[in-house]
């Protein structure tokens, strides 16, 4: 039993005094700003009777020995990074420890900023009654605006603590750079315009897409493979992905850096892309019908390679498009498909398992329906 708190050097009341209480900061005493911008507007899920505010949130209290009825009031503060942010009400009457999590008052705009890992101090006050059970703090990492948190790995449990899902944040369809790569798609001659699925021909599709690639291989965007975070924790995993106008700058891309910022374009043109998990890799999905009933799939890390040989499974042919100054664009486009289909077809009936982390199909729409916003930089 922890020791009594005192007040003013005055003992509790005798109803508080059997009172415990603990903060917590989730996963792991780290913040992620990612995570926290990406379900900023996303509606909480049900809670259970004995967790009050935000079911979804990862900073707050939890209390014992609370009498039902009693009235709470509990403040979160994080100097810098988030204003004071109350949370009020009663203590439910539940044969359960209470959990109390306010909706954080964040400075987005700082959270989006922040690209190197920090330190950071949590700050929680509580009252019961009108009585204050004192104030604590815990020391916190806050990890860059690039640390994507995939996955929790806790008591071996995987319930709830998948979060692939965060990567459809890094899918920016309205950054700046999206529509420099559509001029320049159009300026290339390589297609016509953009129509999306309005032309109801696959074939269509595939050349609006590989007009986008034609301009990313121009623009000599070449595979890199740096993932590692500065802040890696046993149980905490998660992955260094670059912002589309950072992609572009850098002129490098791992394989998700290449599959959001493909994704990101092909979104701006009402096309529907989907980012495709396997093993410590991933790929990209593309719709080639309004309706998601026949697929293509790119494996993105082929973009700007060398590739001299001839038609891999690309449905498109040379005469098709604009010009044969599009050869090299087009061999690489080709492979990367043939390499997409063979990866998915490798994974076979694994991403039917819902409880296989490791292969998953990221809808970036159905995302985006969920209330995962993009993250703007």
């Amino acid at each position: 039993m922890r020791a009594l708190w005192l007040i003013i050097g005055v003992a509790l009341p005798a109803p508080l005094a059997a009172v415990e209480w603990s903060p917590f900061v989730e996963p792991y005493q780290q913040i992620f700003p990612s995570l926290e911008i990406a379900t900023a507007t996303m509606d909480s899920a049900p809670s259970a009777a004995s967790v009050i505010g935000d079911a979804d949130g990862l900073i707050g209290v939890q209390i014992e020995g609370a009498r039902a009825g009693s009235r709470f009031d509990l403040i979160v503060r994080i100097p810098g990074l988030a204003r004071d942010s109350h949370l009020q009400g009663l203590i439910p009457k539940v044969d359960a420890p209470v959990t109390l999590v306010p909706s954080l008052n964040w400075d987005f705009q700082t959270l989006a900023k922040i690209q190197q890992p920090r330190p950071a101090i949590v700050e929680f006050e509580l009252k019961l009654d009108g009585v204050s059970l004192g104030s604590r703090s815990e020391r916190v990492r806050v990890r860059s605006i690039n640390d994507a948190l995939y996955f929790i790995d806790e008591d071996g449990d995987t319930a709830d603590l998948d979060f692939n899902w965060l990567f459809a944040a890094y899918v920016n369809e309205d950054d700046p750079a999206v529509d420099r790569i559509l001029k320049e798609a159009l300026d290339s001659e390589t297609v016509d315009g953009f129509t999306g699925y309005q032309l109801n021909d696959p074939d269509e599709v595939l050349k609006q897409v590989f007009a986008i690639w034609h301009v990313l291989q121009q623009r000599g965007i070449r595979y890199s493979s740096i993932t590692r975070t500065g802040s890696e924790h046993g149980r905490v995993l998660s992955q260094h992905v670059r912002f589309v106008g950072e992609s572009l700058t850098m002129t490098q891309a791992n394989c998700v850096d290449g599959s959001v910022l493909l994704a990101s374009v092909l979104r701006k043109i009402d096309l529907d892309p989907e980012l495709i998990l396997t093993p410590g890799h991933m790929f990209l999905g593309i719709a080639l019908d309004a309706r998601g009933q026949e697929m293509a799939y790119l494996e993105t890390t082929l973009l700007g390679k060398q590739v001299t040989s001839g038609n891999q499974g690309a449905r498109l042919a040379k005469k098709d498009l604009a010009s044969e100054a599009v050869d090299r664009s087009f061999a690489s486009f080709s492979a990367a498909l043939s390499e997409g289909k063979r990866q998915m077809d490798a994974a076979g009936s694994a991403f039917d398992r819902r409880d296989d982390a490791q292969h998953q199909i990221i809808d970036i729409e159905a995302a985006r329906k969920l209330g995962v916003m993009p993250i703007g930089r």
